[in-house]
């Protein structure tokens, strides 16, 4: 997939100057917060090797792409929020990020919600595990401030129309 113009994780960045560079070098991102969006903006763009070279889950230590893949692929992410963090600066040994994800999956709508918790270790941020909930057929309101015309490129960087893809 060519990536957006636009960083999909919705900070208003170019891609290759916000989670892109991320994506070049895994393991650079110096916040949890920067991991988290990363990790989004990956699973957006189905870049499932960097969700697997960027977790160290308790549950499940050795998932692999192609796991990761099989129950993510048919997932298009339209948007991201940021609703709280706790702790996870450069500094600091972990972190918590609450945050909102709209989906589509064919033609359901949905949102996840999770507090994903972080463990720095060797100077990387690692997602350890999270807690979520799913709350299915829930409709994409766009910000007024990601307002898109019909024909304008969709916001979620799939690179079709909007009217074609999540409008």
């Amino acid at each position: 997939m060519t990536p957006p113009a636009q960083c999909p994780c919705g900070s208003k960045a170019h891609y290759e100057m916000c989670c892109g560079m991320y994506h070049n070098n895994p393991g650079t991102a110096p916040t949890a917060e920067a991991l988290m969006r990363s990790r989004y903006s990956a699973f957006a763009l189905q870049n499932f090797d960097y969700i697997a070279k960027t977790q160290n889950l308790k549950e499940d230590t050795g998932q692999t792409a192609d796991e990761i893949q099989d129950s993510n692929g048919a997932t298009q992410w339209v948007q991201l929020e940021i609703i709280a963090t706790e702790d996870g600066g450069p500094k600091d040994k972990t972190g918590m990020v609450e945050f909102a994800a709209h989906f589509k999956e064919g033609s359901n709508t949905g949102r996840l919600s999770e507090r994903s918790l972080f463990e720095k270790k060797n100077g990387q941020w690692l997602y350890i595990s999270g807690e979520h909930e799913i709350q299915g057929h829930t409709p994409y309101v766009a910000p007024d401030s990601a307002k898109v015309g019909r024909n304008d490129p969709c916001v979620c960087g799939s690179g079709k129309k909007y009217k074609k893809c999540c409008g």
